[in-house]
């Protein structure tokens, strides 16, 4: 710690470049960002100071300058070539951050400079029938090859077509088979948000350790380092090493918390490198970054077979857990008739039980990450946190129009 600081302090300062980029009927527009602060946090009760520029003495150290980001011309063209695609009425919006942040006062002194760079592609696509289909993509690295995917557009293209077709369906409970991007959403809303200790540790959430959150089925480890994951740190943003893949629910259990240094303080545990926060200027919070779903050893078909009758999901949007309930979008499934997938689509939503993962009886052989790494808790956005699942098969699965 520098001379004539007091304890407790810390200083996270970051430089930034990005910006964020509009594409609609009405037109492009662009703004662009170019930063270079931090936050003092004084410790103790003495409050917090934002600053602009390099860091106050006594603290000296440099914020090397962040990897440009997408060229600004190259991705309105990409836009262009999307929203041509796709009929000209999909209003798109392109996000992308490149920044370098270093956090000082830590327990290891001076962290070593952690470079992030993320992006994320959000909006609607109109089918020719008119029904909005939501767009949510995002990761880390350069975007530009993603968004100029050809295997991507032609899968919209199926999923929009397959939109147009689809029916409401009847309120009620179905056997379900839910694939790898639809389980991923469930995994992350229902187990692990329930994960995340409370910022401060207060109010304390250690009952939860033991409690069943998912099926037997169902081992989640957190792993800032996975391979293919969208999040990619060596330290967390109050400088907390990471070691390795945390296990947080084993066989339906939840047996470890993601904490920060006051939460796991408060908690009589060791923190997770789970403290995370969107920028510089807020504090950081326990959050996921990459959460890995054990797989099992069954096919898709197979578990379609198993289902009976019931429901294929194929992709969910806009989950959101709200205290013992949890909802999500069902923007496409297809019924399953005697084990055997049909064509006859469905669209509608999901209100279920925030256990619902309980239900789970069978877990797919492959596991993959979702194209969509956004998650806005505590009113910070962002971009990469990870999920990998595997396909699931529910006993049932509550479907309303």
């Amino acid at each position: 710690m520098p001379a004539d600081t007091g304890p407790g302090e810390t200083v996270a300062c970051e430089r930034a470049v990005g910006g964020l980029l509009t594409a609609g009927p009405r037109g492009t527009s662009a703004r662009r960002m170019v930063t270079h602060m931090g936050r003092h946090d004084r410790g103790g009760d003495r409050g917090t100071r934002i600053f602009s520029g390099a860091a106050p003495g006594p603290w000296r150290f440099d914020v090397p300058e962040p990897e440009p980001p997408d060229d600004p011309d190259e991705v309105v063209a990409a836009l262009t070539a999307l929203r041509r695609r796709f009929g000209g009425r999909a209003v798109l919006q392109y996000s992308q951050v490149s920044a370098v942040r270093v956090v000082a006062g830590t327990a290891h002194g001076t962290a070593a400079p952690q470079a992030r760079r993320v992006w994320s592609l959000t909006g609607d696509l109109l089918t020719p029938g008119g029904h909005e289909v939501p767009v949510g993509r995002s990761g880390r690295g350069p975007a530009l090859p993603r968004l100029t995917d050809p295997a991507w557009c032609e899968s919209a293209a199926r999923l929009l077509a397959a939109v147009d077709a689809a029916r409401e369906p009847a309120p009620g409970e179905y056997a379900a088979v839910l694939l790898p991007q639809a389980a991923g959403l469930l995994l992350h809303e229902a187990a692990g948000h329930f994960a995340e200790a409370p910022p401060g540790g207060t109010p304390a959430l250690g009952h939860r350790l033991g409690c069943r959150v998912a099926g037997e089925l169902i081992t989640l480890d957190d792993d800032p380092l996975a391979e293919g994951g969208p999040a990619r740190y060596d330290t967390d943003d109050e400088g907390i090493v990471s070691l390795g893949p945390q296990r947080i629910v084993h066989e339906g259990r939840l047996v470890r918390q993601l904490h920060s240094l006051a939460s796991a303080a408060a908690a009589a545990a060791m923190p997770t490198a789970s403290s995370r926060a969107a920028s510089v200027l807020h504090r950081p919070v326990p959050r996921m970054s990459n959460v890995v779903c054990r797989p099992g050893d069954a096919g898709t078909g197979e578990l379609v077979e198993n289902a009976g009758h019931g429901i294929l999901v194929h992709r969910l949007a806009d989950g959101i857990r709200t205290g013992a309930t949890l909802e999500a979008r069902l923007v496409l499934g297809e019924r399953i008739r005697s084990g055997r997938r049909t064509g006859q689509y469905v669209r509608g939503r999901i209100r279920e039980r925030a256990d619902v993962l309980t239900r789970v009886v069978e877990t797919g052989a492959h596991a993959e990450f979702g194209d969509n790494a956004l998650c806005g808790k505590a009113g910070q956005l962002l971009f990469d946190v990870g999920m990998c699942a595997p396909a699931l098969r529910l006993s049932r699965l509550r479907c309303t129009p």
